[in-house]
């Protein structure tokens, strides 16, 4: 990594990042990040385009309270903007220091202007006061002591040119207290079931005027979350998100903020959780938002099971007599869901303990042996076994797995349930150990790999992906639920698939489709992993096996390769646990 020598004092102002021969100094940063400001291009067709002239924007700024400094800051860093259309509406909700005021009436430029609430009413109302006096095309929301980058509105316009959003994001870091740059957060292209979890879009965040109208301004109950209510109202509108991966944002860390500490205001933690207990009201989805029991200030949804479906698991097996009975087992002392039925496809055993206890599934109430004698095919065992069930809801399950979670079959069939969700998966850890064997597949450089390797389990991992319900590329088949109509409509498993990548080409598929795949990250299960067949790397005939099968994964999905929309280009391409790119 390379970074330009900081100023004085660990100040760093974009202005004076160059020497006077207009070239950037740059020293040795490894191991950390350091917030480049990007140079200004030069004139042409792509970069100042007659397309983007025509975008105005209206940047709406509430203020209260602001310390001078800070004031100037964030001010500046508008009139450095690259793009030169745009207005900045900043109203004072009555702030009761003097110095915030004098600073008000100091600014002159006429793109500039300045309102003052005669009573104090709090962000949303100030902020709604602003958007009332907006004449932009689109508005672009600031907090008081942030700071845009030079490019940020020269980028949105760029955006806007191309794909016609009407909502877009982008990454962002924060500045710390000695005005260094810190935490940056490259984030996913949208993704509804992270949105339910966490306000990941935050910074920057730019409307088109024309929906903002549709949705409503901001609610004063929402008041510390009021922009996550706004976003969660503004996606029952339309679809047309745009994600630009750059830093656009710097969100300022100061004393007693939410940047600082997610405690610091407990009404803004409350809000959060109403909001999407509203969201949850608006869109019919019965469910409950529930803290994360290893971080309380964090929600998750629980989506409540609707009509209760009968939930097939299809558990192909082949003489794993003690790995399949402690399966089944773990499924009938800890699955508080009632309504299932077990379909367990034997490959072919031929082993006397094998037979013995698939004669003893056989006299259970809810469990049918199915005999599958063709040579192994994970694929076309599972499509057998889907023909042979009754259930809505589907969920492929290994047999050297071990369900440790009462609850997995409801969390995971209210997830998989919605709409817009195809493929549901589940956390699943080492024997012996709370350590991550899956938990979310990546769809790296390398190919598809599972996240989180090897991490603990009730690590955070990177800002929370690892105890929250995010969407992902692909999850594992190791234990997976989709609706029926889903797989049908798909075509099922790709018998083309017959070992590696079929779990991955499914979920691929059903991306194609226009569905989403998530994570339950509070589902556990203990996986032996491989259990059966032994691990492809122990082998050179099963790696290459395993790289030939990658490439047909990729020769029959070009749009995938090299291509994960829920990581970052931003971020490693080798790393699973969300690493900056190494010097």
């Amino acid at each position: 990594m390379i970074a330009f020598n900081p100023l004085p004092n660990g100040k760093q102002n974009p202005r004076q990042t160059v020497d006077r021969n207009g070239k950037y100094a740059f020293e040795s940063a490894r191991g950390r990040y350091v917030y480049i400001p990007p140079r200004r291009p030069d004139r042409g067709p792509d970069a100042f385009s007659p397309a983007t002239h025509k975008i105005k924007f209206s940047i709406v700024v509430p203020v209260y309270n602001t310390e001078p400094d800070l004031l100037d800051r964030m001010v500046a860093s508008v009139l450095v903007q690259w793009h030169a259309d745009w207005e900045l509406i900043i109203v004072d909700d009555a702030s009761p220091d003097e110095r915030t005021r004098v600073a008000l009436a100091q600014l002159s430029d006429p793109r500039i202007r300045v309102e003052r609430q005669a009573r104090n009413g709090g962000i949303s109302a100030a902020t709604n006061a602003a958007l009332d006096l907006a004449t932009g095309d689109f508005v672009v929301f600031l907090d008081h002591d942030d700071e845009l980058t030079a490019d940020c509105l020269h980028e949105l316009a760029l955006c806007i040119a191309r794909q016609d959003p009407d909502f877009i994001y982008s990454d962002e870091d924060k500045i710390d207290t000695d005005g260094g740059y810190i935490q940056p957060f490259f984030k996913p292209d949208w993704s509804p079931d992270t949105m339910m979890s966490t306000m990941f879009t935050c910074h920057v965040m730019c409307v088109r005027r024309a929906i903002l109208d549709v949705v409503g301004g901001l609610r004063s109950e929402f008041d510390g979350s009021q922009d996550y209510d706004f976003v969660l109202r503004l996606v029952e509108k339309t679809d047309r998100i745009a994600h630009i991966p750059k830093i656009l944002y710097h969100w300022r860390i100061i004393p007693a903020s939410v940047a600082a500490d997610m405690n610091a205001k407990p009404y803004a933690i409350d809000a959060s959780r109403r909001a999407r207990e509203a969201a949850l009201h608006r869109r019919g989805l019965p469910g409950t938002v529930e803290p994360v029991a290893q971080m309380p200030v964090y929600f998750r949804v629980n989506y409540a099971l609707r009509h209760t479906p009968t939930i097939s698991i299809i558990i192909p097996t082949k003489n794993n007599a003690v790995v399949l009975e402690r399966c089944i087992q773990s499924i009938y002392e800890r699955t508080r869901y009632a309504q299932f039925e077990i379909i367990v496809m034997d490959n072919g055993s031929t082993e006397a303990d094998a037979f013995a206890v698939l004669r003893k599934l056989e006299r259970q109430p809810k469990t049918r042996v199915h005999v599958h004698r063709k040579p192994f095919n994970y694929s076309e065992i599972n499509n057998a076994g889907v023909r042979h069930a009754a259930g809505d809801l589907l969920l492929f399950l290994n047999d050297d797995t071990e369900v440790m979670s009462e609850d997995w079959l409801d969390r995971m069939g209210g997830y998989a349930q919605l709409a817009h969700i195809g493929a549901v998966g589940a956390k699943l850890l080492y024997p012996g150990t709370r350590r991550i064997q899956h938990n979310g597949v990546l769809n790296l450089d390398d190919g598809p790999t599972h996240a989180f390797h090897n991490m603990a389990a009730d690590d955070p991992g990177y800002f929370m992906r690892n105890l929250l319900e995010w969407n992902w590329a692909a999850v594992t088949g190791a234990c997976m639920m989709i609706e029926r109509r889903k797989f049908d409509a798909v075509g099922g498993f790709d018998e083309g698939f017959p070992i590696a990548y079929n779990d991955v080409k499914l979920c691929f598929d059903l991306r194609d489709r226009g569905f989403y795949n998530v994570v339950c990250p509070s589902v556990e299960l203990i996986h032996y992993e491989s259990h059966s067949r032994g691990l492809d790397a122990h082998s050179l005939e099963k790696t290459r096996r395993l790289e030939r099968e990658r490439a047909r994964l990729y020769q029959e999905c070009p749009q995938h390769f090299m291509r994960d929309p829920f990581h970052s280009p931003n971020l490693s391409a080798t790393s699973t646990h969300f690493d900056l790119p190494a010097a």
